[in-house]
C-alpha cells in the first residue's frame, strides 16, 4: 500500500488533506481513485490507514479508518559527516543512509571536496523523503546546510563515540568496537569524499574526540564507505539483524 507523510495539523475530525507533490504523485502517477486505501505516518510514528474520499483539483481528503504507533526508528542517533563527493553519489548516500536509520547528514566541504558549493539540499531532503515512504520509517533524516569540515565535526560534541574513517590508519574498526566501556547511543562518523581526507583534518578530528580507524585493506569508494560503516554500527549497536 503507497505510503505518505501527513502532518498532524492537516488531520481533522479522521479526515486527512492532502496537497502539493504528494497530491500529485497520487492523482498523476499511481492514478488513485476514490475508494483506494493508502497509508499515511506522521512524525510521532504514528501510522494511519485511510480511504480517498474526495480528489479535487489541488487536494484531496482521505478518511482515516484505523491508526497504530510503530517502531521503524533506530535506537542509535547516528550522525553521518559526509564529504560531498562528485556527481549524484551523494544521491544514492542519502537514499541509503536513509534506510539504515541515520539520523542526521551534515555534508562537508573538505579539503579534497572538488564541489565547493551546491543547491541540492533541497534534491538530498527530497530523496530522504521518498526513501522515508519506502523502507517505512515515520521521521527522515535531518539533513544540515553543508558546512566545512572544522565546523561540522564541531557539532559532534555530545557523542559517546566518534570516528573518522582514514585508509592510512591501521586500527579496525574491530578493536574500537571491542574496546568500548560503554554501549553508545549517539555516534558521529566522518566519512571523505574522493581522496578521502588528509592528515591536517584528521590531526584536527583527534584534537575533537575522534578516532581514526580503517575498514580493511582495500580501499571502498566514499558511497561503500559510508554505507559500510553505518551498516557494520546498525548490525553491532542498533537494530539490523533484530526482529523487527
Amino acid at each position: 500500500m503507497p505510503r505518505f507523510p501527513v502532518k498532524q495539523e492537516s488531520i481533522k475530525n479522521q479526515i486527512a488533506i492532502i496537497t502539493g507533490s504528494d497530491y500529485k504523485h497520487i492523482t498523476k502517477v499511481l492514478r488513485l481513485r476514490p475508494g483506494d486505501e493508502i497509508t499515511l505516518f506522521n512524525e510521532d510514528g504514528i501510522e494511519y490507514t485511510g480511504r480517498i474520499e474526495e480528489i479535487g483539483t489541488r487536494d484531496l481528503k482521505v478518511i482515516i479508518l484505523s491508526s497504530r504507533c510503530v517502531k521503524t526508528e533506530s535506537n542509535l542517533n547516528i550522525t553521518l559527516i559526509q564529504g560531498i563527493p562528485k556527481g549524484d553519489k551523494m544521491d544514492l548516500i542519502v537514499e541509503k543512509a536513509t534506510e539504515l536509520g541515520v539520523k542526521t547528514i551534515i555534508p562537508a566541504i573538505t579539503e579534497r571536496t572538488q564541489i565547493r558549493n551546491t543547491e541540492k539540499l533541497k534534491r538530498w531532503q527530497r530523496i530522504a523523503i521518498e526513501s522515508s515512504k519506502q523502507c517505512r520509517r515515520t521521521t527522515p533524516p535531518i539533513i544540515l546546510e553543508p558546512k566545512g569540515f572544522n565546523e561540522a565535526i564541531n557539532i559532534s560534541h555530545q557523542s559517546e563515540l566518534k570516528l573518522i574513517f582514514y585508509e592510512k590508519n591501521d586500527d579496525s574498526l574491530t578493536n574500537i568496537i571491542n574496546n568500548l566501556t560503554q554501549l553508545p547511543v549517539n555516534i558521529t562518523i566522518c566519512i571523505g569524499s574522493e581522496g578521502g581526507f588528509s592528515e591536517k583534518e584528521v590531526a584536527i578530528a583527534k584534537e575533537k574526540g575522534f578516532t581514526p580507524v580503517g575498514l580493511g585493506p582495500r580501499i571502498l569508494r566514499t558511497e561503500t564507505a559510508s554505507i559500510v560503516a553505518v551498516s557494520i554500527l546498525q548490525f553491532v549497536f542498533g537494530d539490523i539483524g533484530t526482529r523487527g
